[in-house]
């Protein structure tokens, strides 16, 4: 529904299935540096509630060596209602573990004013794609 109102505060798990577009930079031998937006959609588990059917735009910066490094960026997920929520994030990529970091709650629009929060994900590209999953866990409040 997107009027839905929601909880003061809560826990969620999800998934977000994006497709990456990127530039990048050869810096060194094995030495990379990548600017880059992962745009997609979230899922929340229970198939309902927060954070389930929304889009999710995460512009990024990566600094590779030999495939392994550090990431960072901001992002911003759009209702249904336009009411949007904010985010920053930051995480390490890891050939054999992949994707995996955390995000804060950093604000947002309408029903999402205030927003508030830790949050943790994991995520992989899958194959040589440009395409991923991440699993998303963590929790909200709102004033």
């Amino acid at each position: 529904m997107p009027d839905e109102q929601l909880a003061k505060s809560g826990t969620y798990s999800g998934s977000f299935g994006w497709s990456l577009s990127s530039t990048v930079y050869q810096l060194e031998d094995g030495h990379e540096y990548t600017h880059a937006v992962f745009k997609g959609t979230i899922f929340n588990n229970n198939l309902e509630g927060f954070l389930h059917q929304l889009s999710c735009v995460a512009p990024a910066v990566t600094d590779l060596t030999n495939g392994e490094g550090v990431a960072n960026g901001v992002g911003v997920i759009t209702d249904r209602s336009d009411d949007q929520a904010f985010f920053s994030w930051k995480g390490t990529i890891n050939a054999e573990t992949g994707f995996s970091g955390d995000y804060e709650w950093t604000g947002g629009t309408g029903k999402y004013q205030g927003l508030k929060g830790s949050n943790a994900f994991n995520a992989f590209n899958i194959g040589a794609t440009p395409e991923g999953v991440g699993e998303l866990k963590g929790e909200w409040r709102l004033p």
